[in-house]
């Protein structure tokens, strides 16, 4: 366990809530992997055996000009993502393939928890699950609320 991945989980909205305690014993269950500029960690399309939080960088989601079921003109560029932030959190939720692909703009740190180790965490303590499903939860919602903002500024420019 190292003071970095300590201060990565206490900044990951995930974790809003948990004691500094709690977030300590979560730290020991993520191993953190580095990777060089333009890596790609996750691909549209495969499966997310692992919830990934950003530890240091600037990673890009966007989805891939050539993908086997739908063809495209050129890469969708979806967003940026910074220190404390998820990744793959939907295909971990619901073991269903990558809805987008993840890659590293710089030199770039990951730390990584698998499914097993995930829901020992769940299911270390009532609280601690609720708190995580909680977080989850609410961020989920939040990009919901976004993308249905967004939709609405376009239905405004679309007489």
């Amino acid at each position: 366990m190292s003071k970095e991945n300590f201060a990565v989980l206490s900044v990951c909205p995930l974790f809003n809530g948990l004691s500094k305690k709690q977030i300590f014993y979560i730290t020991a269950f993520f191993k953190q992997a580095l990777f060089s500029k333009g890596a790609i960690v996750m691909q549209e399309g495969q499966k997310v055996d692992q919830l990934y939080i950003v530890s240091h960088g600037k990673w890009e989601v966007f989805l891939p000009k050539d993908n086997q079921d739908i063809p495209r003109e050129q890469e969708v560029r979806l967003g940026m993502l910074e220190c404390g932030a998820l990744i793959g959190e939907y295909s971990f939720i619901d073991e269903y393939f990558a809805s987008a692909s993840v890659r590293t703009l710089e030199k770039g740190g990951l730390l990584m928890i698998n499914r097993p180790d995930f829901e020992r965490i769940l299911e270390s303590s009532n609280q601690v699950g609720k708190i995580i499903y909680k977080n989850l939860l609410l961020g989920l919602i939040s990009r919901l609320r976004k993308q249905n903002e967004e939709k609405e500024l376009l239905n405004l420019f679309d007489f």
